[in-house]
């Protein structure tokens, strides 16, 4: 599988709104997250970011993974914003996907700020 076609798809919405929204936005996008917390331990000693455990704190972040983290939550509601445009089952599952995803620009703030 050519992974520059699969993230055409899936930026384009040509993927299932459950792949997008489970797999990609939760999933891979919870590897992603620890992946970042691990590069704040191990290359900028950032341990403040442990102190709030089990609540993760955004704000305390580097400013080069606060970009990444900004780059890859547009990147992930717009993927899974097309799905659900795509979608052609209940309407519920639009609107939930939809919410979820106004929910998360919403609280981005907290990651820039």
């Amino acid at each position: 599988m050519n992974i520059q076609k699969t993230l055409e798809d899936f930026w384009y919405g040509k993927i299932s709104l459950w792949k997008s929204y489970w797999i990609v936005g939760e999933l891979i996008n919870g590897l992603i997250i620890i992946i970042i917390f691990n590069i704040e331990l191990k290359f900028f000693n950032n341990t403040i970011l442990f102190e709030n455990i089990p609540f993760l704190s955004f704000s305390d972040l580097h400013i080069i993974n606060k970009f990444i983290v900004l780059i890859w939550t547009l990147f992930l509601t717009v993927g899974i914003w097309r799905s659900a445009e795509n979608y052609q089952g209940r309407f519920i599952w639009t609107v939930l996907a939809l919410t979820v995803l106004s929910y998360r620009l919403f609280i981005l703030k907290e990651i820039i700020y």
